[in-house]
Parts: C-alpha cells; structure tokens; sequence
C-alpha cells in the first residue's frame, strides 16, 4: 500500500508584502493633527491621500495566516464498510462512564464524519450485520458502494439502532458477493471489518466462527479486494488472535504491528484510526482544487513537504495553475513524487512570491 497524500489538506493564507501606509505629518502637533485629518474631524469629508493616515501599519509576509482547504482530485477507490451492530454495541464506550455515549453512538458519529470528509475521495458503501437482530446477514448492502453516498449512510446509521449476535463471516461472504455483483474498480477495492466482539453464529460450520472470519477475508483478497480489520472497544472485550489474523489475511495490516489490527478504545482513538484507513486509501492526484482564490494569483509558494516547488509555466516540471484559476496542477518529476506516494505534505502559500522557471 503507498502512503497517500491526504485528500483534504490545510494551506496557508498569508496578509500580502508591502509597505505600510501612513500620512504625510509636519514636525509640530498641529500641522500633523491637520494633515492626518483634512476635514476638522468630519469622518464623511475624509478624501485624498490621507484616507487611511491612521490605518495601522500592513503586515510582512507570514505574519497572519488563514487555512484554505484543498482538495486532491484523485480517482476514488471503493470502501465497504462492513459494520458490527450487535448487541454489545449498546454498552458504553468508557465503562467507567454511562454518559459517556455507547459504541453505537461514537462508531455513528465517527463513521459520519469521515464519509462526509472523505465523500469526494472514496467511494463508499455500507453493510451491517446482523440484520435481523441474530444471526441473519440479508444479501446485498444498506448503502450501495457510490459516489457521494455519505448522506444516504448517515440517514441509514441515524435511524438504526444495535441488536442481535455477530455473524461476521457471514457479513464478510456478503461482502464478496457484493463487489462480484459490480465493475471492478481499477482504483481499488476495500472492505472495513468494525466489530467490538467476538464472532459468533457457527451453527453449521465445521471449523467454528474464528476460522470462518478468516478464511472470508482470505476470499476477498483473493478476488484482490482488500481488508482493513477495526476492533473498537475496550482489549478484553476483543477476540485479539482472530482480529490480528483476519488483519493480515486482509492484505493491508496495521504498520508497525503488532496489533496489526486497528484499535480504538476512545472516539479520539475511533477518529484518528478511521482517518489512518481512509488517508491510505486516496489515490494520490498531480491535481488540486482551491476553495478559496489567493489575493495575487502570482504572490505564491507551493511547497512539497516543506520544500519550494517552482512555477513552471511551460508545464514540463514544477507547478501551476491548470486547467484554471481554480486548480493547481504539478507537472513532471513533482508529479511523479505524488504518484509514487513519496509526498506527505503539500501547502500553499499566499502572499509571498516562490521561484518561477520558464
């Protein structure tokens, strides 16, 4: 897996260079009284030069700043997010405080907010188990795997509540027959596998529910359908060996594991683990779109993990505004830094002029 470059990340909006304004004032009081205000105090006769004599002086470059957000245009992969709503969802998140939210509750407003962050980035579907508050897994998905789905997925999680067992390897077979049932993605193919507990529903199953999970992830990755694996919820309460092999089954294990698996026992943790999964996911992009335009278009320093990038206008190995205003597009060895995943970090500059090539 490369490391990608964050869909959605923060630029610098800095006060432009220049010199301050001030009034023309004399050596005594007086005259420089008169000269700051023409009018005799008369602020709706103020005209001239001398309008903005008491305007305070104007900021240097990089003494004010303002994040813009910038979108990366990459093509999206599919995500489907394969979630456990059991019963023992309903218990709280921190089990030393009942108000504290349950599970349920975090994991839906988590999930809420990376689909809505990440809507443009990835192509996201949702699937729970089980759906029949047992051991039921019905075919097919809750929300169909789409572009721009995160509303439908927060109006499904806002009026569903947790109920029932964890039939995981059922869900995770469901799964399998729902990207066979629609093109394959060149951009690639994901499941998350959210669950706070241990699988259970093995009722016919000559190799117990544990292997059953595996081998069900084995399966996907097969097809080259890749499983991140979540465990949410306090460690005692998680069935570690099972998680941390169904994590490497998956294809794309946690890095620096063990656990390979991804763990959250907090929202924090929830939210941060969820944003792990999702940012290494986006398909990296040479194209950015601005939210906001710069002040001076030609006031800028474009930056690669910290690094000036030059303005190329001939577009053959640098940066610059491409196909409009609105986006900015590297060309060239930078382009092929962000394709290779070598970028961490791209930000924007505004009001203080980078290197430009021909």
């Amino acid at each position: 897996m490369r490391s990608a470059v964050l869909a959605s990340i923060s630029a610098l909006l800095l006060a432009a260079c220049g010199p301050s304004s001030t009034g023309g004032g004399g050596d005594d009081d007086d005259e420089g009284a008169a000269d700051a205000d023409p009018s005799g105090g008369d602020p709706d006769a103020r005209s001239g030069p001398n309008e903005f004599a008491d305007a305070a002086p104007e900021p240097t470059c990089g003494e004010q700043e303002e994040d813009i957000e910038v979108v990366n245009n990459g093509e999206p992969p599919d995500l489907l997010i394969v979630l456990d709503r059991s019963g023992s969802m309903t218990s709280p998140i921190d089990l030393f405080d009942p108000f504290g939210g349950t599970r349920w509750s975090v994991m839906v407003d988590a999930l809420e907010t990376i689909t809505a962050t990440h809507d443009a980035n990835i192509r996201f579907g949702l699937a729970v188990f089980p759906t029949d508050n047992n051991c039921g897994v019905a075919p097919g998905t809750e929300v169909a795997i789409g572009d721009s789905t995160s509303g439908m997925i927060a109006s499904y999680l806002g009026t569903t509540s947790a109920d029932g067992n964890t039939p995981a390897h059922f869900a995770l077979q469901n799964a399998l027959d729902v990207y066979a049932s629609i093109p394959v993605n060149p951009n690639g193919r994901y499941v998350l596998y959210a669950t706070d507990g241990e699988p259970n529903c093995d009722e016919g199953s000559s190799i117990g529910a544990d292997a059953e999970v595996v081998d069900a992830v084995e399966a996907l990755y097969g097809e080259d359908i890749k499983t991140f694996v979540l465990g949410f919820g306090p460690v005692f309460g998680l069935d570690v060996t099972n998680l941390n092999d169904a994590a490497l089954a998956g294809g794309v294990p946690k890095a620096g594991g063990p656990p390979h698996y991804y763990h959250a026992e907090s929202a924090a943790d929830l939210e941060a683990a969820l944003e792990d999964i999702a940012g290494g996911i986006i398909v990296p992009s040479c194209e950015y779109e601005l939210t906001q335009l710069p002040p001076d278009p030609d006031d800028v320093t474009v930056t690669m993990d910290g690094v000036p990038v030059p303005r190329s206008l001939s577009h053959t190995d640098g940066w610059d505004y491409h196909p409009d205003e609105w986006h900015i597009t590297f060309f060239g060895s930078y382009c092929d830094q962000l394709i290779g995943g070598s970028v961490a970090s791209v930000a924007f500059t505004y009001g203080c002029p980078g290197p430009v090539i021909d």
